[in-house]
């Protein structure tokens, strides 16, 4: 997930905060820009006033800090190491910290800060949840999520396999984004703050929230997930006709169709999952089958816009 809140959250604080620390400040979190830790060892206690931030942002008091397992420990790292290379070295160079955070809503989400040279940085929460689920049972209740009761709609993932394999595959994704750029911009924010001129549009995409014309599908603009956005906007009973109109789409799931942002970070968790971790990747949805990487133009979007990741090989 791409951040959007914190810009919200910002103007609305109480006076009471101002005193916290600058949330985009990679001072805040660290007091030099060499990062020398492990991927696997970069797991930290998220700090409170960026979690006090975050309860108060998605209004969850319940948000707490989560220690790790010394089984999650190991799956965590296998997760990690199953990343393509280039990504790696991206994110040892520009993540800060790992936060894993109890009741998180969603599975996870990245944010970016900037050093004193405004150099992005970012930080990634994790929900802890995702070591509790199988991969194809998360990226189900992903997907059912943007509907109201008990949606025919599952994802195939293969048999087992941790839902925390999803979860750093797509934030890894996005903080790659940030890092080095898979999109023109990861966050409108973030672009506005560095005075960035990028174009408007990009690839199937006429603007960050909206595809264009033939491109887009009439009930993608009523998708919520995981009770955001003022929760589901759609009954089970219309999954069908959804996953009708979503297949005709060049998107790899119905999350992926929300922004480009999301777009580019499901174009990868596809192809990362096809690909590199030899998994099958289906969505079923009123009896119908949907496989996007079998879908030559989709193959095709995800070889192009994932090509500097894979350059040289994994």
């Amino acid at each position: 997930m791409a951040p959007l809140l914190l810009a919200l959250l910002m103007l609305v604080r109480p006076a009471a905060a101002a005193a916290a620390p600058d949330v985009r400040a990679l001072a805040s979190y660290r007091n030099d820009t060499v990062i020398t830790v492990p991927l696997a060892d970069r797991v930290a206690p998220i700090p409170d006033w960026l979690l006090q931030l975050w309860r108060d942002g998605d209004k969850v008091p319940a948000y707490a800090n989560h220690a790790l397992t010394a089984k999650e420990k190991r799956e965590f790292a296998a997760a990690l190491d199953g990343l393509p290379r280039r990504m790696r070295e991206a994110l040892s160079e520009r993540l800060i910290a790992f936060y894993f955070v109890s009741n998180l809503k969603g599975n996870g989400l990245t944010d970016w800060v900037l050093d004193a040279s405004s150099r992005t940085y970012v930080y990634i929460l994790l929900n802890p949840s995702a070591f509790d689920k199988t991969l194809s049972q998360l990226l189900s209740e992903r997907e059912r999520s943007a509907f109201r009761g008990s949606a025919d709609v599952s994802v195939e993932a293969g048999k087992g396999g941790s839902g925390i394999l999803y979860s750093v595959a797509h934030e890894c994704a996005h903080a790659y984004d940030f890092a080095r750029g898979l999109t023109p911009f990861t966050d409108p924010e973030e672009a506005e703050r560095l005075g960035e001129k990028a174009p408007a549009s990009w690839d199937v995409w006429r603007e960050y929230f909206r595809p264009l014309p033939e491109n887009d599908y009439p009930a993608r603009a009523k998708l919520h997930f995981y009770g955001f956005g003022g929760g589901a906007a759609l009954d089970a009973a219309e999954a069908p006709a959804v996953c009708a109109q979503f297949v005709a789409s060049p998107f790899t799931s119905l999350y992926g169709s929300r922004s480009w942002a999301e777009d580019a970070a499901e174009l990868f968790v596809a192809r990362h999952l096809t690909k590199d971790l030899g998994r099958p990747y289906r969505l079923l949805c009123g009896g119908k089958l949907y496989e996007p990487m079998s879908n030559p133009r989709i193959a095709a979007r995800a070889d192009r816009i994932l090509a500097p990741l894979y350059a040289g090989g994994r």
